[in-house]
């Protein structure tokens, strides 16, 4: 079936966080916003016309020092009233593959951003809170502007960092034991991060009792992550998956193999910082006391993929086995993909060929496709996909296959068991964003556009939920779409339903989402993505 590559070529196309300015929380007494007092002490945000925004509240303690891979420490109580009108440090990451997020070696990076509706209201709002997405290794939450989605979803919206890459995900045996399991750091910050949210909503108008969690790719497999960890039952009551369907078998990692690639990553760190030369554990150059910017890399480029560690005791079973036996946190959820997920990874394969200084403007072609067929999957598996998946039937246009391929073989295909599984015991609902000329990046020298339209494609629809300022504004039919998409995950936040039929183990009963006269329709998703046909594969 897909190797575990084919995620990788997506991820070499758009990543998932986006690039902000951050600043440091520091207490004091002076301004005129809005002080809101938390279970640490007061802090005060900024006003606009519609909304409250308190930014770089500290949730847990900075994970340095001897904190560093340890579970989540609580946050000290401050005095005086801390400053929350800018975001806090992202947390380590490189920063080197914009827009992946903003470079980083702050490992003081534990915060959470508010923002809520500037209305009163008659009484406690829904309370969003939003995972970024950036492979585990990228991203930090206020990158993610939430201005819309609070005022006119009437929410209460919460972003939040957590630890990424190694300092987030490394398991290894000096790590066992002294400290619990090791592996599941960043994934322990999420926790508290939601545990902060219940102890602290109500100060901002929020209900504690309606909790959403949601998040995008890495953030949305954290998400079900968390659906299955017995210590995260009561701390979110639905559930929204963008573009990360629990049963994607590339973002499982066991135990025994997490550990094994743990001792590998070491390695592979250490001859980064000595230039392979051993030296005596403890040394400045040793791992366990390594600077930041050495143990991170770039988008995609880690010794190994980052992500929760499943087989302990946090994350007993994976969301297959616990979907399976019905042991998992039972909340509504509404879970989609991008029609065309897979031409960000189209768009990678693109941008590096023209990489060659000798042919800049090059382009895919037909050997091309079949080359990267072959790469992604096994050989008589490649034959069928050809013949399934033809040039021809993409206008003569091999990216446009290629990004067909990528899609429906993934995320399109583990959408469906997703869904199947999870209706069996929880309402679900099933979307599928298709807007077909999606906003570009302002950019374009970062980032040139391709020879072939990106659609859908990966991330592309958070700029119609989120402020993102590194896209290009939205179109009125775009804005009339984001206006209708905030409705709908704010609905679901408040009530757990969608607006349209609930997936069952026969049908995904899908809705799409696009902008235009007759854009947003019901879909027959198995059918459009060749379900049948990548299930026959095994």
């Amino acid at each position: 079936m897909l190797k575990k590559t084919a995620h990788l070529a997506i991820a070499l196309g758009i990543t998932a966080g986006l690039m902000s300015a951050a600043g440091t929380a520091a207490a004091t007494g002076h301004g005129a916003g809005p002080v809101v007092r938390t279970d640490k002490g007061p802090v005060r945000g900024t006003v606009t016309d519609t909304v409250r925004v308190f930014q770089g509240i500290p949730y847990a303690a900075a994970p340095t020092d001897e904190r560093r891979w340890a579970p989540t420490a609580p946050a000290r109580r401050w005095h005086g009233v801390l400053d929350a009108t800018r975001p806090g440090s992202a947390c380590p990451q490189t920063g080197t593959t914009p827009p992946a997020g903003p470079a980083s070696s702050d490992e003081d990076c534990l915060f959470v951003n508010v923002t809520t509706p500037r209305t009163a209201s008659a009484g406690p709002r829904p309370v969003m809170v939003y995972l970024h997405g950036g492979d585990h290794t990228d991203g930090s939450g206020d990158v993610h502007g939430a201005r819309r989605l609070a005022a006119q979803g009437d929410v209460v919206v919460v972003t939040v960092n957590y630890r990424l890459g190694a300092l987030g995900y490394l398991a290894h045996p000096d790590l066992e034991g002294r400290r619990g399991e090791s592996g599941n750091y960043g994934f322990l910050d999420q926790q508290a991060a939601l545990r902060w949210v219940q102890r602290n909503a109500p100060a901002f108008g929020g209900d504690r009792g309606n909790v959403t969690l949601f998040g995008q790719s890495a953030g949305a497999y954290s998400t079900c992550a968390h659906m299955v960890a017995p210590s995260s039952a009561g701390l979110f009551h639905r559930a929204v998956l963008q573009s990360g369907a629990c049963l994607g078998t590339d973002h499982i990692r066991e135990r025994a193999d997490a550990l094994e690639e743990g001792e590998d990553a070491v390695q592979a760190i250490e001859n980064r910082i000595t230039g392979g030369e051993e030296v005596p554990v403890g040394e400045p150059a040793d791992w366990h006391t390594a600077e930041p910017e050495d143990l991170v890399y770039g988008f995609g480029q880690g010794p190994f993929p980052y992500g929760p560690v499943y087989g302990g005791q946090l994350l007993p079973r994976t969301p297959r086995e616990a979907f399976a036996t019905g042991e998992f946190n039972k909340v509504p959820v509404l879970q989609g993909i991008n029609r065309e997920e897979g031409r960000a990874g189209a768009y990678g394969a693109e941008m590096g060929k023209k990489a060659d200084p000798e042919d800049p403007g090059a382009t895919l072609d037909e050997a091309d496709y079949q080359r990267l067929l072959n790469e992604q999957f096994d050989p008589r598996e490649a034959a069928a996909i050809a013949v399934r998946y033809p040039v021809d039937a993409y206008g003569g246009n091999p990216a446009l296959a290629l990004g067909a391929v990528l899609t429906d073989s993934d995320l399109a295909r583990r959408t469906v068991d997703t869904g199947r599984a999870l209706s069996r015991a929880v309402r679900t609902y099933t979307y599928e964003f298709a807007d077909h000329a999606t906003p570009w990046y302002a950019d374009e020298e970062s980032y040139p556009k391709p020879s072939f339209p990106m659609g859908a494609a990966h991330t592309f629809e958070l700029p119609y939920l989120f402020e993102l300022t590194e896209f290009d504004a939205l179109t009125a039919d775009q804005q009339r779409l984001s206006d209708s998409m905030i409705r709908i995950w704010s609905d679901f936040a408040r009530t757990g339903e969608a607006g349209w039929k609930p997936t069952t183990a026969a049908s995904p009963n899908a809705y799409s989402l696009a902008s235009g006269p007759g854009g947003s329709r019901p879909v027959d998703f198995a059918k459009d993505h060749q379900y049948e046909f990548w299930k026959s594969l095994g």
